[in-house]
């Protein structure tokens, strides 16, 4: 990753360009040993889990009703 201002390769961590003085973006300022998170691939995984939920919340909302339908009628 290069500083925004000259071009400059910075050290992992740094947060200020050595070359220039220019403040690095977030995306620059990366602590060495950590991971990056991809905000946006975590939002898409969060996109098909919610439906998801809805779906087994509803079967099992379904389910429950007839057991209880069936042990009402038994009686």
């Amino acid at each position: 990753m290069k500083c925004e201002q000259c071009g400059f390769i910075p050290n992992p961590g740094d947060q200020v360009c050595i070359n220039c003085g220019a403040k690095l973006s977030i995306k620059n300022a990366v602590m060495p040993g950590v991971e990056t998170i991809n905000i946006e691939k975590n939002m898409n995984n969060n996109k098909k889990i919610i439906p998801l939920l809805v779906s087994i919340i509803i079967v099992l909302s379904i389910i429950i009703f007839v057991i209880v339908k069936f042990l009402v009628l038994k009686r």
